[in-house]
This record gives C-alpha cells, structure tokens and sequence, in this order.
C-alpha cells in the first residue's frame, strides 16, 4: 500500500464521532480495500503525532483492544464505551456505520 492509503485510513478515522468504535476490517472495507485490515493497523500504528487521530477508537472486529494500547481502554471509558466481562467493546452498542 502506498502513503495515499495511509492518509485515507487516517481522514476516516479522524471521523469517528465519540463513543463509538470501528474495527480495522471495518476501516479497510469503508475505503473499498476489503482484504487489507492489517495494513490499517500497520497505518495506525505509523499514524503521525501531529494528527492528534482518535486511534483508540479502531479495535479488532471481535471487540477486543489493540495489544500494546495500555490507555486504549480507559479513554474509551471516558468516552462512554461499554465492555462485556471478557474486556471486549461491545460492539452491537457502540459499533459507527458511517
């Protein structure tokens, strides 16, 4: 993938309104790339500081955190995201369809 992807990945996510989430397959489908949900992560993970991107707000499609995101939780807390008692964000609840 190239950087234009990259910047895609990071205008939508920018859109992510609070209290909802979207999971990395979601982002990839929105922008019509089905197949490249890792590649979000990897753009995420790359994500430029300047941005200030509501990264917190991608997880994986299960519901569970992104690993290595120790504060992913509790932000999403403040926000008001909900969890099921495996740690999950649940999903039905606080999923955004753009």
């Amino acid at each position: 993938m190239n950087k234009g992807f990259f910047d895609q990945v990071y205008d939508l996510v920018a859109q992510i309104p609070r209290g909802h989430v979207v999971s990395y397959s979601q982002v990839a489908g929105m922008l019509e790339q089905p197949h490249n949900a890792r590649v979000v992560g990897w753009a995420m993970r790359q994500s430029p500081p300047e941005r200030n991107l509501p990264s917190h707000r991608v997880v994986k499609k299960s519901g569970e955190l992104a690993p290595g995101f120790t504060n992913q939780r509790h932000l999403l807390e403040q926000e008001g995201v909900t969890f099921d008692q495996k740690g999950r964000v649940q999903m039905k609840q606080h999923n955004w369809n753009r």
